[in-house]
């Protein structure tokens, strides 16, 4: 994957897809390509690729199985809203380039390029760009954002383009440091450049940034970059992976390291989303890390220049950019405020050197800035709050906070409102009031409050909404509101608690049977065993023993079985699944290899609103040595004390009940060591034979039956009170882990970190963990671990406060 990325090209059919409801879906098709070419459509459901079913196929899977050497054909099978049945499409392959430069011829000879990340060919694309347009160009606007890197040598190579002399980039392994220059004959393009950056925009880009920037060449338009200072190198293993390792850091011209800092941009543009449900202003910056004080710092910031982002209605997902016609692209650029404030830059200044090139644009900035601000400002005012700016600012005002609730309980699935009241008690005014929320949680984390401007004696309230998400623990977490006025200027801070009541959550537990009766659109000879050419169904019985419901719970099958099997049915979606309540999910496969000994599948139980998820391995083995079944009437008597039913003829399928001594079932057919049995209406098993006497006569109705459902389960964690908040160095957390199963271990998590361990080796275990605490929010998870591999999870959080 890294070398189709570099090289630029692979062996393909030419379709942007991705998994939507459990489904491989086309995206769309790239024009020109092989799919676009046979037909393929958007929304289209690929339901099969040769022999396999795509049901639950992950989208690394879906794309090796797609791709392969140009010339060779692949067979898929389409299913569409107009085709009654799966349409069968063999395409063959083409070369399918990834264009790694973007451009768009704009107004005024302003030429845009994007190069959206480093290939081998990024250079010549590049090159040619600019070259077919010649004399033409007067100015290029370069976007680097969303630039994730690539290759050190096009980056070099790419800064040569635009410069005569000085360093591109050096790189540092120790002690030793290879600086890499520019070459006078290589330059092609001698007008103005700006440079386009984000937070997306890393490593090979921030070289082209860096070098361009520190060298006077080009003014940067953006976000902070994000910071990756390091090269890697490939080396080929022989088995065909490869390794990619770390080998040297880079520093831009000036020996400047940007790793975990980024590129600087001259010009900071800040996007502002203002409506009654959203506000998105101006938050609380991140400080660079301080702990390389040594390292040499980038230029700061020379403007700021902050823009009225216009909300649209959000799409249900949005189109990825390759599906985009050339038309639709190009049309979103006319839309890019970076793209029209780099293109007003270039119209309105002379010169080809940053630092005049910043000098001589300073009016045209300051103009821009002021429409925005403006419109910022009656956007405000449609809200009722003064933006009005003060030119004396309060210097050291005295306000008043308060928060209503006074201490404020949320729940979680719910949507929760926090008032917070501001009163001005100085003699002078306070303008641009407005305050952020600073919180270890992040959904108490970065909320703006404005109030604008309060003249002395006003006050104003700003309600921050939450919306909750069920999923969340009972938690207590503080939360600090900063406050600022006028020119960003900091003033006062006040905190507050808040506490989460966590739900009820539910979990699951399962047992199947195997069933080729006839029943669940099965198609076989009865005997529940896999047999070629058959249709099989594996009938789940999910049940929530949680105390918690279920809103809605996905269950998937995915086949680990390759063409051998064909999975027909692989998913179900249920809702308001309450606790101590069960459901059926039937999936119905195919068996294609009568060679076959071992069918394996991955169960999924997921509840998508708790995040809560159970993993389990299917496996059907003995296939090679079934034994011969017969159909019965009659039915048979429990012999023994207690016996066991199966969910399939032998002894691999699960035991999914237990019955007793005296019970009458009917008898619906044999093999060597197991009879099938009536348990319910729609529900069958096999007891072994050695257990029961069988009677050729059948049920008479006064005969009764017991028997006991037996599930598969994950360990349940019982974790007793514990304190939400603590002023102590450290807690005890205690509690017990029971299982049907042995508990293989249990495990404790400080975030990422292992700190505790037990191995118990049975089915039940008390645990009382003595845990150090750090100042502010501690998670913990609690994982325990059966001897089936199921495993379960307990989250305890803990804030250490400095209360007395």
């Amino acid at each position: 994957e890294f070398m189709i990325e570099t090289e630029g090209s692979f062996g393909g059919l030419g379709i942007v897809i991705g998994v939507r409801d459990g489904q491989l879906t086309v995206i769309s098709p790239i024009e020109g390509t092989p799919a676009y070419n046979a037909g393929i459509k958007p929304n289209d459901k690929i339901v099969q690729i040769e022999n396999e079913s795509t049901i639950n196929m992950s989208l690394i899977e879906a794309v090796s199985k797609l791709r392969g050497k140009k010339g060779t054909a692949v067979k898929i099978y389409i299913l569409r809203d107009t085709f009654p049945e799966a349409k069968e499409y063999q395409i063959t392959r083409d070369t399918i380039k990834i264009e790694s430069v973007e451009d768009f011829p704009l107004d005024n000879g302003i030429l845009y390029l994007r190069i959206r990340d480093f290939q081998k060919n990024t250079l010549s694309s590049l090159s040619k760009a600019i070259d077919d347009r010649g004399n033409k160009v007067k100015g290029i606007i370069l976007d680097l954002r969303g630039n994730p890197g690539g290759l050190l040598d096009q980056a070099e190579k790419v800064s040569d383009l635009f410069l005569t002399t000085g360093t591109v980039v050096t790189t540092k392994v120790g002690n030793s440091k290879k600086s890499y220059y520019a070459k006078f004959g290589q330059t092609e393009y001698e007008g103005k450049v700006v440079v386009l950056v984000d937070s997306g925009s890393a490593s090979a880009s921030e070289i082209v940034a860096g070098a361009l920037k520190n060298n006077q060449r080009a003014i940067i338009i953006g976000e902070q970059t994000f910071g990756k200072g390091s090269v890697q190198q490939i080396f080929d293993l022989r088995d065909g992976s490869a390794l990619k390792l770390t080998i040297a850091s880079y520093l831009t011209p000036g020996d400047i390291s940007i790793q975990d800092v980024g590129i600087t941009p001259d010009i900071k543009v800040e996007p502002a989303i203002i409506s009654k449900e959203d506000v998105i202003y101006n938050g609380v910056e991140e400080l660079p890390d301080d702990e390389q004080p040594d390292l040499p710092k980038d230029e700061p910031v020379v403007y700021k220049l902050k823009y009225l982002e216009t909300l649209q209605t959000p799409e249900e997902e949005e189109t990825p950019e390759e599906a985009l016609t050339r038309e639709e692209r190009k049309q979103k650029l006319n839309e890019d405020f970076s793209v029209l404030l780099a293109k007003s830059i270039i119209e309105s200044s002379n010169k080809l050197n940053r630092e005049e090139i910043l000098d001589t644009s300073k009016q045209i900035i300051a103009d821009i800035s002021s429409k925005e601000e403006n419109k910022i400002e009656l956007k405000w005012n449609e809200l009722g709050i003064n933006w009005s700016d003060g030119s004396d600012p309060n210097s050291n005002p005295d306000l008043f906070f308060q928060v209503s609730p006074l201490k404020p309980e949320l729940i979680a699935g719910e949507k929760g409102t926090i008032s917070v009241l501001a009163k001005n008690n100085s003699k002078k005014p306070v303008h641009r009031l407005r305050a952020v929320t600073v919180s270890d949680n992040p959904i108490f984390n970065g909320k703006e409050l404005i109030f604008g401007k309060l003249v002395p004696g006003e006050s104003r309230s700003w309600d921050i909404k939450f919306d909750i998400p069920k999923w969340v623990n009972t938690r207590n977490d503080k939360v600090d509101l900063k406050f600022f006025q006028s020119n960003d200027i900091e003033i006062i801070d006040y905190s507050f608690d808040i506490t989460t009541v966590g739900n009820d959550k539910p979990v699951f537990a399962y047992n199947f049977e195997i069933v080729d009766d006839g029943r669940y659109k099965s198609e076989g000879n009865a005997n529940s065993m896999p047999e070629e050419g058959e249709h099989l169904s594996l009938v789940f019985n999910i049940k929530n023993v949680g105390t918690g419901k279920s809103d809605k719970t996905i269950v998937t099958l995915k086949n680990l079985s390759g063409d051998s099997v064909y999975l027909e049915k692989g998913r179900f979606e249920f809702t308001d699944f309450e606790p101590d309540t069960a459901k059926t999910a039937p999936f119905l496969f195919k068996v294609n290899n009568k060679e076959i000994n071992e069918i394996n599948f991955e169960l999924n139980i997921i509840d998508e609103v708790f995040r809560e998820v159970m993993v389990s391995k299917i496996d059907i083995s003995g296939l090679n040595n079934i034994e011969k079944y017969t159909k019965s009437g009659g039915s048979v008597v429990v012999d023994s004390k207690t016996a066991p039913i199966r969910g399939g003829g032998n002894d691999n399928p699960p035991i999914i009940a237990y019955t007793e001594k005296g019970s009458v079932f009917d008898l619906l057919g044999y093999n060597d060591r197991f009879a099938k049995i009536k348990i319910d209406p729609d529900k069958t098993g096999w007891i072994m034979k050695k257990d029961i006497k069988i009677n050729q006569n059948p049920k008479t109705p006064e005969d009764l039956y017991t028997f006991n459902e037996v599930f598969y389960s994950q360990p349940k964690i019982n974790v007793l009170n514990t304190p939400l908040t603590t002023n102590k160095e450290e807690i005890t957390i205690s509690g017990f882990v029971i299982d049907s199963d042995k508990i293989e271990n249990i495990s404790v998590f400080k975030g990422e970190d292992k700190v505790k361990l037990l191995t118990p080796d049975n089915n039940s275990q008390e645990f009382s963990f003595k845990l150090k605490l750090d100042d502010g929010i501690n998670v913990f998870n609690i994982i325990a671990k059966d001897s089936q591999g199921l495993f379960s999870k307990q989250t305890v959080t803990i804030r250490k406060s400095d209360f007395s």
